[in-house]
C-alpha cells in the first residue's frame, strides 16, 4: 500500500495544515471563530480573524480535491461543485450554532449539519424509483461526501500536550482506561447477542459511545472494513449526546461533587471533545474544564491501542472463517477452484489499521518537540478550529446519506441501535462517575 492510497490522504492532509497553523501563530494570525450572536446573525462575523475564512476555504478544498485527483475517485473533477454545497451548509451549521438561545440549548453545529445534509438528500432523491429505492446521490455530490475523510483530517490535527496531560495523567488514566475496553467488548457482544444487531455494527456503536464518538466510529469502522455501516451509529450519538451535555453538569451540583469529579465524569462519558467542553462550561469554572479536557485527551489516545487490537482480532477472525469455509469443501475439485489464499497474517492486519491514528501520533509528537511552548495553546486551539471544519463537513456527508424511505426500511435496527447506545450511555455514566470519585476525591 503506498503512499498515494486514499488511507494516507488524511495523514498528508492533516500534517500539512498543522504545519500551516504553527507558521500562522508565529506570525500572529488569528484564528476564525463564528461570535455569539443574539438578533443580528452578522454579529458573529466580527472576530478578528474571520477573514482567514477566506483563505481556509478553498484551501481545504483544494487539498481534499488533490487527493481526490490523486486517488483518481469516481467524478473527481466535479468535487469542487460539491464541496461548495459541503462548504455551505457547514458555515451555515456553525453560524446558526452560534447563536446565543441555540447554544445555550447546546444545539451545536454537528446536528445542523447533520439535518441541512439529509434535507437536501432527501429533496434531490424525489419519488421513490421503481425498485423501491431512492435515486442516488448525482456523481459531482457523491464524491465532495467524504464522511471518513474529514473525520480522520480533524483527528490527524488534534493535538495532545504533553505538558498539560502531566499532572492529572495517571488519573486521567484510571478513569478513561480502566473500565472502557472492558465495557466497550462486553456492550457490543450485548448487542450483538441479545439485540441481534450484527457485530460489525455493534462493535462501531459501542466503541463510538465509550471512547469518542465519530472519531472512534471511524477508526473501528476502517479497522473492521465495514466504513457503511459507521453512518447511522455516528448520527444516533450526535442526538443523543444532547441530553448528557445538558443534563450532567446539573446531576453533579445536585449531588455535590467537586470541580475535579465533575470535570473527570465529563470527559469520561460525554462523546466527543467538544461536547465535554460545552458540559464543564455548563458547570462552570476552569477546573472543571481543564479535568474535562485532560481526561477526554487520554481516553482520545485509547483510539490507537483499541483500533489495532480491533483490526487484529477480526483479521483473524475472517482468516479463520475462511479456512473453515474453504476445509468444508468435500469435492477436491471444488476446493482447488476456491479463491481462498491464505494471506500473511502482518500485511492483512496492516491494510485493515487506520493509517490516519499514526498522523495522529505524528502531530502530538511535532507539536510537543517542535512547536515553542509559549506557542502550544494557540496553535492546539488554532488546529481545532480547522479541524472543527472538517467535523462539520463529515457531519453534512452524514446527512447526505440519510434517506428517509430506506431509515423506514431499518427502523427496527434504528430502534436496536438507540436501545444499545441508551444501554451503553447509563453504564458509562455510572462506572465513569465511580471511577472519577476514587481517582479525584479518594487519592
Amino acid at each position: 500500500m503506498g503512499w498515494n492510497h486514499e488511507d494516507w490522504w488524511p495523514c498528508w492532509i492533516g500534517l500539512f495544515l498543522f504545519g500551516m497553523v504553527s507558521i500562522a501563530v508565529r506570525h500572529d494570525i488569528p484564528a476564525a471563530r463564528f461570535q455569539p450572536w443574539a438578533s443580528n446573525p452578522f454579529d458573529s462575523l466580527h472576530g478578528d480573524g474571520n477573514y482567514g475564512l477566506l483563505v481556509l476555504f478553498p484551501l481545504q478544498g483544494l487539498l481534499v480535491w488533490l487527493a481526490m485527483w490523486a486517488i483518481k475517485a469516481k467524478a473527481w473533477s466535479e468535487f469542487p461543485k460539491g464541496y461548495l454545497v459541503v462548504y455551505v451548509f457547514s458555515f451555515l451549521s456553525k453560524w446558526l450554532a452560534a447563536q446565543m438561545n441555540v447554544k445555550s440549548a447546546s444545539l451545536g453545529d454537528s446536528i445542523w449539519a447533520i439535518l441541512f445534509g439529509a434535507i437536501l438528500r432527501n429533496v434531490m432523491a424525489g419519488s421513490p424509483q421503481p425498485d423501491g429505492r431512492s435515486k442516488p446521490l448525482p456523481p459531482w455530490l457523491k464524491v465532495a461526501q467524504q464522511t471518513e475523510l474529514y473525520i480522520a483530517i480533524s483527528l490527524v490535527m488534534l493535538c495532545i500536550d504533553f505538558t498539560v496531560l502531566k499532572p492529572l495523567a495517571p488519573r486521567a488514566l484510571f478513569v478513561s482506561w480502566i473500565d472502557t475496553p472492558t465495557l466497550f467488548v462486553v456492550v457490543a457482544i450485548i448487542g450483538a447477542s441479545w439485540l441481534k444487531i450484527d457485530l460489525q455494527t455493534s462493535m462501531i456503536m459501542s466503541g463510538a459511545t465509550f471512547i469518542c464518538g465519530s472519531s472512534a466510529a471511524i477508526a473501528l469502522a476502517s479497522s473492521l472494513g465495514a466504513n457503511s455501516k459507521s453512518d447511522l451509529p455516528i448520527a444516533i450519538i450526535s442526538v443523543f449526546t444532547i441530553p448528557s451535555i445538558i443534563a450532567l453538569p446539573y446531576i453533579a451540583k445536585a449531588i455535590n461533587i467537586s470541580a475535579t469529579v465533575a470535570g473527570a465524569w465529563f470527559g469520561g462519558c460525554v462523546d466527543s471533545t467538544g461536547a465535554v467542553i460545552a458540559a464543564a462550561t455548563i458547570y462552570g469554572g476552569n477546573v472543571a474544564i481543564e479535568t474535562s479536557a485532560v481526561v477526554k485527551m487520554v481516553q482520545n489516545v485509547l483510539i490507537g491501542p483499541i483500533s489495532v487490537g480491533v483490526a487484529a482480532v477480526w483479521t483473524k477472525r475472517e482468516e479463520r472463517r475462511k479456512r473453515e469455509l474453504h476445509s468444508t469443501l468435500e469435492d477436491e475439485t471444488l476446493r482447488a477452484k476456491s479463491d481462498f489464499k491464505p494471506m500473511p497474517y502482518g500485511p492483512l492486519l496492516w491494510n485493515r489499521f487506520p493509517k490516519f491514528v499514526l498522523g495522529f501520533v505524528l502531530t502530538a509528537v511535532l507539536f510537543n518537540t517542535v512547536v515553542p511552548s509559549g506557542d502550544r495553546k494557540t496553535v492546539n486551539e488554532f488546529s481545532f478550529m480547522v479541524g472543527e471544519w472538517f467535523s462539520t463537513m463529515s457531519f453534512v456527508s452524514i446527512g447526505l446519506g440519510l434517506q428517509f424511505q430506506e431509515l423506514r426500511r431499518e427502523a427496527r435496527l434504528l430502534l436496536k441501535l438507540v436501545a444499545l447506545y441508551a444501554l451503553a450511555q447509563l453504564i458509562d455514566i455510572l462506572s465513569t462517575l465511580g471511577l472519577a470519585y476514587i481517582a479525584f476525591e479518594l487519592f
